[in-house]
């Protein structure tokens, strides 16, 4: 036995999030698809609590009638995405509130997530990434908290495959 401690990476300043309105093959997503100008970096919009993408793994029983016992196979799973955003309420159209903007009622299109880089560092082929293809929720504003910001929280419907730990390719 190992008396080694695995190395760990910080969460702080090491996640990125773009929303990507266009990817053709979400298993394997291109560099210029990732940096294209109508790419949206989310990352600072999000509150640090903000990122909140989960999966939800159904049971599949496998009763038998010799046992008494009941055994479990994997079923059916749902993935989930959940974003928190901070916003300037009277400024719709401001810098500030690109987030709201780009998760509109009803846009669909993808979010891409890296982690473990830090955030600063240019999206580059060979990045390993998670893609999701979403639908946007109702944006819901979020009661105001003493010595807090103004938040909006909202779902991102996962329409499609979750594609985790895909590379970056070339274009």
């Amino acid at each position: 036995m190992s008396d080694q401690v695995p190395q760990s990476v910080s969460a702080d300043g090491n996640l990125r999030v773009l929303w990507v309105p266009a990817i053709a093959d979400t298993t394997a997503p291109t560099i210029d698809e990732v940096t294209a100008a109508e790419v949206v970096e989310l990352s600072c919009y999000l509150t640090a609590d903000g990122w909140t993408p989960g999966t939800d793994e159904q049971v599949s029983n496998d009763d038998r009638l010799c046992s008494k016992q009941t055994y479990e196979k994997r079923g059916r799973y749902t993935d989930t995405l959940q974003v928190t955003y901070v916003y300037q309420g009277q400024e719709p159209e401001a810098t500030d509130n690109k987030a709201q903007a780009t998760l509109a009622e009803g846009e669909t299109g993808f979010v891409v997530a890296r982690w473990g880089a830090d955030y600063s560092q240019a999206m580059e082929t060979g990045d390993i990434v998670d893609v999701y293809t979403v639908e946007c929720g109702i944006p819901m504003k979020q009661a105001p908290e003493a010595n807090g910001r103004l938040r909006i929280m909202q779902k991102l419907f996962v329409t499609n495959k979750t594609q985790r730990d895909k590379a970056i390719v070339a274009s």
